[in-house]
């Protein structure tokens, strides 16, 4: 045995190469391995169709060298724009499947896993050690004969060009949308649209019902009604014709992102309804103090009606400075009062009789009596964090350790998704940790609440004994509390914990869970609706 090679794999994330198909001669008597690629060192890498990724064989004093590529994949010629025009242009003897070259670039023309194979024979043995996926590994050459070989394989996943399909449904019956027959829908009306896309494997979705595009138009092409659910319910409240569609994406960290929007040709008309004026939905408090009242319709515009609604704060008659109909979307009647508004107040609405209000099909609003305004609240915690409805802003605070943390859409206290911590049996003490963005600045003169839910699963055969959090960079455990207390801890049920605090900063939530030197913990919990705002007080 000459040499035993040790040699770490490089990425390479832009990359300019030629490549040939002629033939090989090993430069010296001198055996290294080595290889890169230009998308770095995942054990499955990833890419779009009709993309190119590139290969290069670092090895040394190989007596035998190959690269071989799946039929309907090519191999490129360089040098490569960083955005070649017409990439099927540089394409090498199309149909080849085997390359002598130490460089290659591979052009994908077909989706699936797809794989590139690094064949090389030496006269000595070899080995190859990487890191990948957080792990070293070694790679040793085997004894063929009287050589010693490295052959190994580079799967590709390749993405097809995401191609958007949805269903559309009025009343539970689906509607031929890819016919230019128009759909009909009642004012406060709505249709459900279902995504069906399943080519290019999308991630997300946004529905849309909009103005058509008009030249010169600017209201055109504005959204009356959107979504990202995957089976929507649009709302339609304004008269018109409107057209409908799906914007279908693939998004990802290391993923290769595509999107496609599909505009189906079957207009949408609004039509008058023949249903009651009526409210539809909640009636809330905006951030501005704006207290807003929505309707199944939209109202002609008026003023002067203020007489004809009372509100009601903490069962009291407040004074109301304007009620107007909304200019952006006239299906909202919006409220203003002469005194502000607190976040602890309860206020309710009422709306009279004879106020002269109609709605632009001519219809009379059905008034209501002492309606709750669901209050605005503003959450200081960033929602990776609080919701995880836009993503994941937790970890396990140690890799190595037995513990899981996941983005859960399994249960969830508010929305679809929840934090899900897995602790398996080995260690005493759990750390969950999310760090908060920059820029929350708090105010030690003010008083905040700090709450979260928290849910024990079925499956959970021993629990934690203890938990708590620290809200750093206070090191103060707050929150304690014992997990195997069902009643403060209940099986199969939300529970909301919480806390005033007034703290000077505030840079880090971190969740402990504790055994007391036991270390057979084997739970599940999931945890939803982290919320940190300050507390407000009616003078």
């Amino acid at each position: 045995m000459k040499n035993k090679i040790k040699l770490t794999l490089i990425a390479l994330s832009t990359f300019i190469v030629g490549c040939t198909t002629g033939g090989y001669d090993s430069p010296d008597d001198f055996s290294d391995v080595g290889f890169y690629t230009s998308e770095g060192t995942s054990q499955i890498l990833e890419k779009n169709i009709y993309d190119y990724m590139t290969f290069a064989d670092l090895s040394l004093g190989e007596v035998k060298h190959a690269w071989t590529i799946q039929t309907g994949n090519a191999f490129l010629k360089g040098p490569i724009e960083r955005v070649p025009n017409n990439i099927e242009s540089l394409i090498i003897n199309d149909g080849d499947t085997v390359s002598n070259a130490k460089t290659v670039s591979v052009l994908f023309r077909k989706s699936g896993l797809q794989k590139v194979r690094l064949y090389n024979e030496f006269r000595d043995s070899v080995a190859f050690r990487g890191h990948r996926n957080g792990e070293d590994y070694e790679m040793a050459s085997v004894q063929v004969g009287n050589k010693w070989v490295i052959d190994t394989t580079f799967v590709v996943k390749v993405y097809d060009t995401i191609i958007a399909e949805l269903e559309v449904r009025q009343d539970g019956v689906v509607v031929n949308h890819k016919s230019t027959d128009t759909i009909y829908v009642e004012a406060g009306g709505s249709l459900n649209f279902i995504d069906k896309t399943t080519i290019g494997e999308p991630t997300g979705r946004n529905f849309f019902v909009r103005r058509p595009t008009v030249e010169g138009d600017p209201n055109s092409g504005q959204n009356v009604a959107y979504s990202a659910a995957e089976d929507a319910t649009m709302l339609l409240k304004k008269l018109g014709v409107f057209e409908g569609g799906i914007t279908a994406n693939r998004t990802g960290e290391t993923t290769p992102g595509d999107s496609d929007t599909y505009v189906f040709p079957a207009p949408i008309k609004v039509i008058p309804s023949t249903q009651p004026f009526q409210l539809t939905g909640n009636v809330i408090e905006l951030e501005n103090e704006t207290i807003r009242i929505p309707f199944n319709g939209e109202f002609v515009e008026a003023t002067g009606k203020e007489s004809f609604f009372e509100v009601k704060v903490n069962g009291v008659v407040f004074d109301i400075e304007s009620v107007t109909v909304n200019e952006a979307d006239a299906t909202f009647l919006d409220i203003k009062l002469v005194e502000p508004i607190y976040r602890p107040d309860v206020i309710t609405v009422t709306m009279k009789e004879g106020s002269g209000l109609v709605s632009t099909d001519t219809r009379e609003p059905i008034t209501f009596t002492d309606e709750t305004v669901q209050m605005h609240n503003v959450n200081l915690i960033h929602s990776d964090i609080s919701g995880l409805e836009t993503g994941m802003g937790w970890k396990a605070l140690t890799a190595t350790d037995p513990i899981t943390v996941t983005r859960s859409d399994e249960v969830a206290a508010t929305g679809t998704y929840s934090l899900k911590v897995n602790m398996d049996p080995g260690i005493e003490w759990y750390f969950v940790t999310a760090k908060l963005p920059a820029g929350l600045v708090l105010d030690n003169t003010k008083t905040y609440k700090f709450s979260y839910k928290v849910y024990v699963d079925a499956s959970t055969t021993v629990r934690p004994g203890t938990t708590g959090f620290f809200l750093l960079p206070d090191w103060g455990q707050k929150l304690w509390g014992n997990v195997r207390d069902v009643n403060m801890f209940p099986e199969g049920v939300w529970k909301e914990r919480s806390i005033e605090i007034s703290p000077d900063s505030l840079e880090e939530v971190r969740l402990r869970f504790g055994s007391g030197g036991d270390t057979t913990t084997d739970a599940i919990i999931y945890m939803d609706d982290f919320f940190l705002q300050e507390i407000e007080t009616r003078p």
